[in-house]
């Protein structure tokens, strides 16, 4: 005996349903885990745990089956899903405007959300790492003039 289908989605986590819905929507799990600020593992984890809950045959089944009375984004994709580059993102600023703000933070070499690791180009890493050596070379610097002053004080008695 099967279950319906609002029985076997009370089951599901938020999470799981929210990985769902972006599935319906047609996107990728490259696209999903950088619209949630989790990683493509994490992404793929829930989505495939969401399809064995429902019992679906594949993960866009499953989407299907959940939001099936909404429309989806855009006129289907194929059941595979072919690992490729996500699309980019429409908030890019336009010519001429400049960066935004917060833009300036893609130039820093921590990591935030909507950025995954390794996003820094090779002129970016280069500049960082030349100012982390001179940065260095400064605390080294004034380490060892304060601890040739010190010495001069306690050895002048």
């Amino acid at each position: 005996m099967t279950e319906d289908i609002d029985t076997l989605a009370a089951r599901l986590s938020p999470r799981h349903r929210e990985c769902l819905w972006h599935v319906f929507q047609l996107r990728i799990s490259k696209e999903i885990a950088a619209e949630l600020g989790i990683g493509v593992g994490t992404v793929d984890s829930y989505i495939s745990e969401a399809v064995a809950i429902l019992g679906a045959p594949n993960r866009r089944r499953a989407a299907e089956m959940l939001f099936g009375g909404k429309e989806p984004a855009t006129p289907g994709k194929f059941e595979g899903e072919l690992p490729g580059v996500a699309m980019a993102s429409n908030d890019d600023p336009s010519p001429g405007q400049g960066l935004q703000v917060g833009d300036w933070q893609v130039l820093l070499p921590f990591r935030h959300k909507g950025v995954h690791r390794n996003d820094l180009g090779p002129i970016h890493r280069l500049f960082w790492f030349i100012l982390l050596v001179l940065a260095a070379a400064a605390s080294f610097g004034m380490l060892a003039v304060g601890l040739e002053v010190l010495s001069r004080l306690l050895g002048s008695d």
